[in-house]
């Protein structure tokens, strides 16, 4: 066994130090010190100063451009932004296969940026102002991502309608009174998509198809591609009611307002998001939390939803009991499954 007070000189051994020698430590200490009192304080804030790299999955990134833009005129700093389909932006961001790498991903669906979470592609982020100011059902339980803006599901209908029946669920177009009367979008839309996928969470994967099945056995035109589409169709008379987003109904409505289009808001209600989160390898977090934080302030808010034509997610004015008490990045846990419902319901 190891003696315990091995290695302990005792006092008749220690060394002496000579008067001489001690003088001469006690002055190389006086100038360490002097050298460690000199050497400046590291800027924590330096890196936020770095440009930041913003990748954007959707189609049109024109307005995220011009707010950030506005970002580098009030704050000094340059960012790059990049775009790509919402399937190649998320897998690159998955696999860290991006150059430059991305210090921020904003996405135009709760599925694309939820999927990134649930991948381990971005990384937590604190900020106190948003939690306070932004409702739990628009923010990641993980801190991971936020809704910058949000776009309810709507069933709208034509405005010389008399006596339009209450629409107070997404389900009731599936009805048989309806028959002849529905237009639908592609289910690979993302307002469709969503609206399927969190059928399936509340109802469950068969009653989910039954409604599907419904609204296809009710349709007066073949699927229609794209929701502007879907306005036209509306708008003419060829169908009655239709699904849509929010966004697209406001927007055909400012263009047209001799032509405007009513809606309703089912509850509970379905929204979908433009999302926001750090990446996990961000090469600039400080930098990219300021992003952030600055994508929040009421000013910024403000231009994200009206370019987008959708709601700030600050003030949201769709409740948590409109909700259905549910987060939205359900959707997302739903989004295989919605798939293979709309295939077998031949919803195209």
């Amino acid at each position: 066994m190891r003696n315990p007070v091995a290695g302990i000189r005792s006092p008749s051994t220690r060394p002496t130090i000579k008067l001489p020698g001690l003088i001469a430590l006690l002055l190389a200490s006086l100038v360490l010190l002097a050298a460690c009192e000199q050497t400046p304080e590291p800027d924590i804030n330096a890196a936020s100063r770095d440009p930041v790299v913003v990748y954007y999955a959707g189609e049109d990134d024109a307005h995220l451009r011009r707010i950030l833009d506005h970002y580098t005129n009030v704050s000094g700093v340059r960012v790059i932004v990049r775009r790509g389909s919402p399937k190649g932006i998320v897998d690159d961001l998955i696999a860290n296969d991006i150059n430059p790498p991305a210090d921020v991903l904003v996405t135009m669906s709760i599925v694309d940026i939820s999927r990134a979470a649930e991948e381990g592609a971005l990384r937590p982020f604190f900020s106190p102002a948003i939690k306070e100011q932004i409702p739990v059902w628009l923010r990641d339980p993980d801190d991971l991502w936020v809704g910058l803006s949000y776009r309810t599901a709507v069933i709208a209908h034509g405005a010389n309608m008399v006596d339009a029946p209450e629409l107070a669920t997404y389900a009731i177009l599936a009805e048989a009174g309806f028959s002849g009367q529905l237009c639908m979008s592609s289910s690979r839309n993302v307002v469709n998509r969503s609206v399927v996928a969190m059928l399936i969470d509340s109802m469950g994967v068969k009653p989910a198809e039954i409604v599907v099945r419904g609204w296809m056995a009710n349709l007066a035109l073949p699927v229609i591609e794209t929701e502007d589409q879907l306005v036209d169709a509306l708008r003419s008379g060829e169908c009655q009611f239709g699904i849509a987003s929010s966004s697209a109904i406001g927007k055909a409505n400012a263009a047209s307002p001799g032509a405007a289009l009513i809606f309703s808001t089912p509850v509970p209600a379905q929204v979908d998001i433009e999302g926001v989160g750090i990446a996990r390898h961000a090469h600039n977090p400080n930098g990219a939390a300021a992003l952030v934080d600055w994508l929040f302030q009421a000013d910024a808010q403000s231009q994200f939803a009206k370019s987008t034509w959708s709601h700030p997610a600050i003030g949201a004015e769709v409740s948590s009991q409109e909700m259905g008490a549910r987060n939205i990045g359900l959707a997302s846990w739903h989004a295989e499954d919605a798939a293979k419902l709309a295939e077998r319901a031949r919803y195209p």
